[in-house]
């Protein structure tokens, strides 16, 4: 049994045996910590465990990067795509990197350098930056990519679980007050990356382009929004994105709030799984994903080409 897997254990204690099933947090020689599937804490002697077993994997651990990547693509949507053999280029103004970069998985049909060549002047012809976003480790396109001078913009981890598991130990969303749109208004536009500068008038397109997408604000007696999210569901998974909270409203459990009514969302338009990207030095953000259910399945790095390149 190791960190991080879903175990299920007969636990001898003074009144009987019991069941436990959970996320193995931590180990020692002596004990095990698991977090169990209603959010509680048990703290389990290994000397009293008289059965064991890892409970397999759900569809949130078993996907491919590859294919959570795709999903993940469908639910941020670029403006305008094109295909490179495997490869999805996606310009959208140069609103997100993500909408503006290339998915590199799977085969691009060319040889790699060549590829990168087509990926530069797909870019240089709509006067944006050429971008690739590297999923988990290729160390030979790295190389290639470090060879041309491109950057290394850091990477980002992407978290999944199973929504019941997260949801079962919230309860039933009593909290503050949770509003959903369709479309985002200026006040959830302002909260969005306020650091950043205003946003571009392609930011709403880009935002709003998908089918099944919800915006959620919780708004208190300030002006403006306390705090946002943007959810989206396609087929089975649902995206977690956008999840801001105001500096005046921090450490009340909004983005905690927040992102379980998204969730809830979703689960009522058919999502059973999800995803979230977290930058890989966000130790806050992670750490509460984790709490709430969440696991890194794989990371990526987005590469951009450097000036004059």
């Amino acid at each position: 049994m190791e960190v991080g897997e879903t175990v299920s254990l007969r636990v001898a204690t003074a009144t009987g045996a019991t069941e436990i099933v959970g996320v193995v947090l931590s180990r020692t020689a002596e004990t095990l910590v698991v977090r169990r599937r209603d959010g509680r804490l048990a703290d389990v002697p290994v000397a009293s465990i008289t059965a064991s077993r890892v409970v397999p994997p759900g569809p949130a651990r078993r996907i491919s990067a590859t294919d959570l990547e795709l999903v993940a693509a469908a639910g941020w949507r670029a403006l305008e795509t094109a295909a490179l053999g495997d490869w999805l280029l996606r310009a959208s103004g140069g609103f997100t990197a993500r909408a503006n970069s290339a998915l590199a998985v799977g085969d691009p049909g060319i040889p790699l350098d060549e590829a990168v060549s087509s990926v530069e002047k797909w870019y240089a012809d709509r006067s944006l930056p050429a971008r690739i976003q590297l999923v988990g480790d290729n160390p030979e396109l790295a190389q290639i990519l470090s060879n041309r001078n491109w950057i290394d913009g850091g990477v980002d981890d992407v978290l999944t679980a199973e929504i019941a598991h997260v949801l079962r130990p919230l309860g039933t969303g009593d909290g503050p007050p949770i509003r959903i749109d369709e479309i985002p208004d200026p006040e959830w536009l302002a909260a969005y990356r306020t650091s950043d500068g205003p946003l571009p008038a392609v930011a709403t397109k880009v935002l709003s382009n998908h089918p099944a997408v919800a915006f959620l604000s919780a708004r208190g007696t300030a002006a403006g929004c306390d705090a946002i999210a943007r959810v989206a569901v396609d087929g089975r998974w649902a995206g977690l994105f956008a999840v801001e909270v105001a500096p005046r409203a921090r450490r009340q459990g909004l983005a905690r709030a927040i992102s379980a009514a998204a969730l809830r969302w979703a689960t009522g338009n058919g999502a059973r799984h999800a995803y979230l990207q977290v930058a890989a030095g966000n130790d806050a953000a992670r750490a509460l994903y984790e709490r709430l259910g969440f696991a890194v399945h794989h990371h990526y790095t987005h590469w951009v080409a450097s000036a004059g390149e």
